[in-house]
């Protein structure tokens, strides 16, 4: 005898949704709790997982299998941030649009027409702007931060890690030349590098006349197709510049880790670098 239980969700998760004040936006905010139980008390990572839609089920269930595995992370909370939309493709062209305006720090007139283009083409359309991660930034640090650091205690405020991909990726860059304290750890995976005629390295450029130390843990992963994929972007090779560049500043207390994943697409990296890159930052 069978029975529909009805839809099914990750065990140890929650669901919450979260209006941002500055930004005409709810999100929705999933939290999976540690594998094991922690001691009383004891103060855990959380670590924000953007694009929480589609990434935050596979973090969560990673991040427990490492936990439970051989090779151990330390027990912590998983954060996802996603976008309160269904599946329909009206409401698929909102959610590209919300990523494209949240996650992106300035303007790319050509990128943003190949981009209409190719929703046109799939019969989406939505106004699509670029520019908003300043506001993006603020409701992270402003008001996700507080939430759940009032309903999860034991979330450690001086442990906190990002993870973002693609779009999400170039965000998570952004956020660590802009606010370099506001994480500990990044998980960058194939990072937008390209955008903005690489921004990006104008960016890393202008924070090392600032400081003369960076407190962190940075994963940059990417897989070795993205190459072809991408051009003429040039992820892999821009990547690799980039972690070059890096470990060139000579801060003391940095720690980069650079991996190309090989036979490995855009759409394709993802799991094995949230592996990969979990165990490098936490290692």
């Amino acid at each position: 005898m069978t029975e529909d239980l009805g839809p099914a969700s990750l065990i140890g998760t929650r669901r919450y949704s979260l209006a941002a004040r500055h930004i005409d936006q709810t999100f929705l905010i999933d939290v999976c709790r540690p594998a094991r139980p922690t001691a009383a008390g004891q103060k855990v990572p959380v670590v924000y997982v953007l694009d929480g839609n589609g990434a935050f089920g596979l973090t969560a269930q990673t991040a427990q299998m490492l936990q439970l595995g051989q090779d151990p992370i330390p027990p912590m909370l998983i954060v996802g941030v996603g976008y309160l939309f269904d599946r329909s493709n009206a409401v698929r062209a909102q959610h590209i649009a919300a990523r494209t305006r949240d996650f992106t720090p300035t303007s790319d007139a050509a990128w943003l027409a190949i981009q209409h283009a190719a929703m046109q083409t799939q019969g989406l359309d939505a106004e699509t702007a670029a520019g908003g991660a300043p506001a993006f930034m603020r409701f992270l640090t402003e008001e996700l931060k507080p939430f759940i650091a009032e309903l999860y205690p034991d979330a450690d405020p001086d442990d906190q890690t990002l993870l973002g991909m693609s779009l999400g990726g170039l965000f998570a860059l952004y956020a660590l030349f802009d606010q370099p304290s506001a994480f500990q750890r990044y998980i960058v995976v194939s990072p937008a590098i390209w955008w903005d005629r690489r921004l990006i390295f104008r960016q890393e450029a202008a924070l090392a006349t600032r400081i003369t130390d960076l407190r962190v843990r940075l994963f940059l992963a990417v897989g070795s197709m993205e190459e072809t994929d991408g051009a003429p972007y040039w992820p892999v090779s821009s990547l690799a510049e980039l972690a070059a560049s890096l470990s060139e500043r000579g801060y003391p207390s940095l720690s980069v880790t650079h991996q190309v994943f090989p036979e490995e697409h855009h759409m394709s990296v993802l799991p094995g670098a949230v592996s990969r890159g979990l165990r490098a930052v936490f290692g």
